[in-house]
């Protein structure tokens, strides 16, 4: 009788306690499963960086970029969008520079790489791009496109590179050894995420004059570590995430106002990859072991078990219906609040 116990009460655990949420699988959706970045236009299309090049996804169809030759069918780590005079561009982030496409991309949109060798020679009167191996890109308020690269930070403004001045804080090496790893602005000031470094700040007074402002960094902050690897403003508040744990901070004093989570406190893992505020004011937190949901007061976290594709969230993204969109070395999953919907190349 008690294995008979047993065997029902397993059966019941799988029949009821195991609910399979939807994979798609097909074989245009997307051209690998490890996704770097998501961005979603003002039209409600969303764009996939992955390891083998750009996707899109409209909603009902999906569309892999690879006929057109001027578009990295390589790793694409970033993505930037800027509205110009001539409609809506994409910068994409490669390992062989920065190409820019416009929009809608198609086998012969026209698209522009920009490489550390070219800018120097096209734009001899400024630093041009500091190295071809672009990590993150960031198109400020004033369309300042800023690149964290292998070769450390560069700005592009209009058809100008400006020097960039490190000031008394940063030597010409800092944004090299200490790898960029996120970006974020508020005004005038981009607050730059380093892995080793903590949080740099540059101030764009002009197109072409960029100087430093003093760094957040152990011991004059209260970050849980120098390894920052994603940072998201609001306001006049700041968020870092780390590998040794999550901070707030409000204001510009690199001395107070801060608070840490940690995982004692809701955080499902120490190690904050990703950062994203939804609709209703929610934060939401990428990390390697799922996501956690924070509404300033509570914590909630998801895992593969309640639906993500797969647990290791490295980027995240709202949709225009206020729905969340989970990039993870895994494929993508869609959450919209109550529907898990994964979507993972064949």
């Amino acid at each position: 009788m008690k294995y008979n116990y047993l065997s029902l009460t397993f059966f019941l655990i799988l029949l009821f306690g195991c609910k399979e949420d939807p994979v798609v699988e097909d074989p245009e959706s997307l051209p690998d499963n490890y996704i770097n970045a998501i961005f979603v236009t003002s039209d409600g299309t969303k764009y996939f960086a992955t390891k083998n090049g750009l996707a899109s996804f409209d909603g009902l169809n999906w569309t892999v970029f690879h006929s057109n030759p001027k578009i990295d069918t390589k790793t694409i780590l970033d993505i930037g969008f800027e509205q110009t005079t001539h409609g809506p561009e994409l910068w994409l982030a490669t390992n062989n520079g920065i190409n820019v496409a416009s929009l809608p991309i198609d086998a012969v949109s026209g698209a522009t790489t920009y490489t550390e060798s070219n800018t120097k020679t096209l734009f001899p009167d400024g630093p041009g791009l500091a190295g071809d191996s672009v990590f993150v890109v960031k198109i400020d308020e004033k369309n300042i496109r800023w690149f964290g690269t292998n070769g450390g930070l560069s700005a592009f403004s209009g058809n100008i590179w400006p020097e960039i001045n490190p000031g008394s804080h940063y030597n010409a090496a800092f944004f090299v050894n200490n790898r960029i790893t996120s970006f974020d602005y508020s005004g005038d000031t981009l607050y730059i995420a380093t892995r080793g470094g903590g949080v740099a700040r540059m101030v764009s007074s002009s197109v072409d004059a960029v100087t430093a402002a003093s760094p957040y960094e152990i011991p004059w902050s209260a970050l849980p570590s120098d390894n920052v690897l994603s940072v998201f403003i609001d306001g006049s508040v700041q968020w870092y995430g780390t590998d040794g744990g999550l901070a707030k901070h409000t204001g510009i004093q690199a001395k107070t106002n801060w608070e840490s989570y940690y995982e004692e406190d809701g955080l499902i893992n120490n190690t904050v990859q990703c950062i994203q505020k939804d609709k209703e004011g929610n934060m939401w937190f990428g990390t390697p072991s799922g996501v956690s949901k924070f509404d300033g007061s509570s914590w909630e976290s998801f895992t593969k078990q309640d639906g993500l594709v797969a647990g290791n969230v490295l980027c995240i993204a709202v949709d225009l219906d206020g729905s969340l969109w989970f990039g993870t070395d895994d494929g993508i999953t869609n959450f919209d609040g109550t529907t898990w919907t994964s979507y993972k190349a064949e």
